[in-house]
């Protein structure tokens, strides 16, 4: 699918001890939704539904997922 933006996007499923670490580059900010479960985002717990917006950190750590099916964009 073409956006027409300078956007990556990244998905993943995260249940029990399974973790992802996903770096960001300096100047670009990232975008979490969680589309469905639960998952640690930075430290911060969320829901299906939620989302989080990154800007100025250095990666985007998801853990602790209980049946979570989780989309982060790179964003410039």
């Amino acid at each position: 699918m073409t956006i027409h933006q300078d956007a990556l996007l990244f998905a993943g499923l995260f249940d029990g001890d399974e973790s992802g670490t996903q770096p960001i580059a300096p100047g670009r900010r990232a975008y979490v939704h969680v589309a469905r479960g639960r998952v640690t985002v930075n430290g911060q717990a969320l829901e299906a539904g939620d989302a989080a917006k990154l800007a100025g950190e250095a990666a985007v750590r998801l853990e602790s997922g209980q049946g979570a099916e989780v989309l982060v964009f790179d964003l410039a």
